[in-house]
């Protein structure tokens, strides 16, 4: 039969002592044995550990357990901030969000070109009269050259010639156009009223004849003239000039 050796016998004790709480139990247990090793052949048997090391904290003598520090990775994770109940449901609702808003969204409307882009445009109905660079040709005058400024220095004219043209002097009882008094279709040509044009065509055509072929800086009192000679002739199309002139009147002097 092997013979259990005397330290672990010791360290039972003291394990059973410390369970069942005894002070006289853990005292006998703790104390020291004058056998405290054994001898073996080629080995030393090791010194049974102390009860300090060993026996776990008793309870104090009121019966409260023992004051255990608590590590300090513990206690953060105990302490800290825990995360509200309602941010999960919001997180899972920030897709639906999203896609909601972005179907909201008005699309960019494309922006309108100025006047001298719809100008240009509008003037390919002129070019075949006045030609592509404002020269004329046969009866019809040239408008490059400074002539169309001699004989409309007042932007107000022009447009007034424009939309009755030669017809419509003539119904009106004028018998001069332009400053320069010339005789409404004494040359032999005929202007065609644009009365059909729309307000930002007939301007637009009329400030790129001005600013292409003449060479005139713009000056945006011009848009007032415009809109005073349509209040007080074209009564009937004083709202239509009011709203395109206004937006005009915004814009750069070279737009």
């Amino acid at each position: 039969m092997t013979e259990v050796p005397e330290h672990l016998l010791k360290r039972g004790a003291a394990r059973r002592a410390a369970l069942s709480g005894d002070a006289t139990a853990i005292a006998a247990a703790s104390a020291p044995s004058d056998s405290a090793s054994i001898e073996r052949v080629g080995e030393t048997a090791p010194v049974a550990a102390s009860t300090e090391s060993t026996a776990p904290a008793t309870q104090t003598d009121g019966g409260a357990p023992p004051n255990i520090p608590v590590a300090p990775y513990v206690e953060a994770a105990l302490s800290r901030k825990k995360i509200p109940y309602w941010v999960t449901p919001v997180l899972a609702f920030l897709p639906v969000w999203a896609i909601i808003y972005g179907l909201t969204l008005d699309k960019p409307t494309a922006k309108e070109p100025g006047p001298l882009a719809q100008g240009t445009t509008a003037y390919a109905s002129c070019a075949a009269c006045h030609g592509a660079g404002g020269g004329g040709g046969g009866a019809n005058p040239a408008l490059n050259n400074g002539q169309l400024l001699s004989d409309f220095p007042n932007i107000a004219d022009q447009v007034k010639w424009v939309l009755l043209g030669t017809q419509g002097f003539k119904d009106a009882g004028i018998p001069t156009y332009g400053v320069n008094n010339k005789p409404v279709g004494g040359s032999g040509a005929v202007m065609p009223g644009w009365g059909s044009l729309t307000a930002a065509q007939l301007v637009g055509v009329i400030r790129h004849e001005r600013t292409v072929f003449g060479g005139e800086k713009f000056d945006v009192k011009q848009y007032e003239a415009i809109q005073e000679l349509i209040d007080k002739e074209f009564p009937d199309r004083s709202a239509e000039f009011k709203t395109v002139l206004e937006e005009w009147a915004k814009l750069p002097p070279e737009a």
